[in-house]
């Protein structure tokens, strides 16, 4: 049988020190894969697609969260206002 290979899409070979480490490229909400040039939300040291970040953000704060876009030419990676301030 044929061998499949497996690439992983975000690697943490080299850790950025304004970024946390993002360990997988799966949601951490709704647990399905992120795609490379999806709108995404790294937030706490997880990837969220940016419709689930919301939805959970407005869901336990009944307001929409303020977002940075992203940096360094990642213009589909936002990230959370108070984690960027930190």
């Amino acid at each position: 049988m044929d061998q499949k290979k497996v690439i992983p899409l975000h690697k943490t070979s080299e850790p950025k020190a304004t970024a946390p480490a993002i360990e997988s490229d799966m949601c951490g909400r709704c647990h399905m894969q992120v795609a490379r040039f999806a709108p995404q939300v790294a937030a706490s040291g997880a990837l969220h697609h940016r419709e689930c970040y919301e939805a959970w953000y407005f869901g336990r704060h009944g307001r929409r969260p303020s977002l940075l876009a992203g940096v360094n030419g990642d213009r589909h990676r936002f990230q959370v206002r108070d984690r960027a301030a930190a």
